[in-house]
């Protein structure tokens, strides 16, 4: 007769953590939590490793974005068979992550999204599906899941524009369970995607021309190569538009006089740049002096203040 006796052990969870990706990779091992088992116990252990270009800026027109891609590779490296879920820790902007799809599949990485089996959500749920070959692995075993992220929506609310300046955060962990009671986890490495917005002009002067004020200023420097850059030239104080400029080269410059203004007397203006390939505003350069005044046979002249 065999005799059969409950033997309370302590089986330690292993977690075995890789962070892959910006060219850093580093591993630990951090006991997480204890559990009681019968007769006898296994380690339990996983690992998750990021790649790609899940970091990036989408700079784009219209409301569809271009596609990041990268992938996660969870291994099974422990002694038994575990059940796979995925979190994603998210922070910063709620909108953004709500315009934002992720897509999660197996096979073959890339931009070429697979037309079945591929899991369509966005970067906003906390708890994506994993694709159906990466739910379960064997002791040993391990599956890539490709990632792509893409702005991605049919209103105004997804241009660039409208979401210029805007970032967002995420972290993805697995869990392999046993059970409900042995558990491993891993995490990666943070992401951060953020939305195009042009810089502001720079290196704004005044100088003096024959009654009249000539103002110079650097392109932002994050301008899209080769494309012109519109500048609007304002009054700080009642926001109205004193001259526009279209320029793609490094620097550019306007000439005022003293018709450009109604009245005598002090305007401080500013120059706010847009880029025509995305629709991005960017935020008002330093402002500027000018000084209006009637002189000669009454002629409106306009100098630096």
């Amino acid at each position: 007769m065999m005799r059969r006796r409950s033997i309370a052990a302590i089986a330690a969870v292993t977690t075995v953590l890789l962070l892959a990706g910006g060219g850093t990779a580093a591993a630990f091992w951090n006991a997480t939590a204890s559990v009681s088992a019968t007769a006898s116990s296994t380690t339990v252990a996983t690992a998750l490793a990021q790649s790609g270009e899940l970091n990036t800026t989408y700079r784009y027109g219209g409301s569809t974005s271009t596609t990041a891609t990268g992938a996660l590779t969870i291994t099974n490296n422990g002694g038994a068979p575990l059940t796979y879920t995925l979190a994603n820790q998210v922070t910063g902007s709620a909108t953004l992550a709500q315009k934002t799809a992720l897509i999660l599949w197996t096979g073959t990485c890339g931009a070429t999204i697979p037309a079945s089996g591929a899991v369509f959500t966005t970067l906003a749920d906390r708890a994506p599906a994993l694709p159906a070959a990466a739910r379960s692995l064997a002791p040993g075993a391990s599956v890539t899941v490709c990632v792509a992220t893409r702005i991605s929506g049919t209103d105004a609310a997804s241009t660039n524009a409208a979401l210029q300046g805007q970032s967002v955060t995420s972290a993805f962990a697995v869990t392999g369970a046993v059970g409900t009671s042995w558990t491993a986890t891993a995490s990666t490495a943070a992401i951060t995607q953020n939305v195009y917005r042009l810089e502001a002009a720079t290196n704004v002067t005044c100088t003096d021309g024959y009654r009249s004020a000539v103002l110079s200023w650097s392109a932002p420097a994050n301008r899209p190569a080769g494309a012109a850059v519109a500048y609007r030239v304002y009054d700080t104080a009642t926001g109205a538009t004193v001259a526009s400029v279209s320029s793609s080269n490094a620097t550019a410059s306007v000439t005022l006089d003293g018709y450009s203004f109604g009245r005598n007397g002090t305007y401080t203006l500013a120059i706010e740049a847009k880029d025509s390939t995305s629709g991005t505003t960017a935020p008002a350069s330093t402002a500027i002096p000018v000084l209006r005044t009637t002189k000669l046979l009454f002629f409106p002249s306009l100098e630096c203040a």
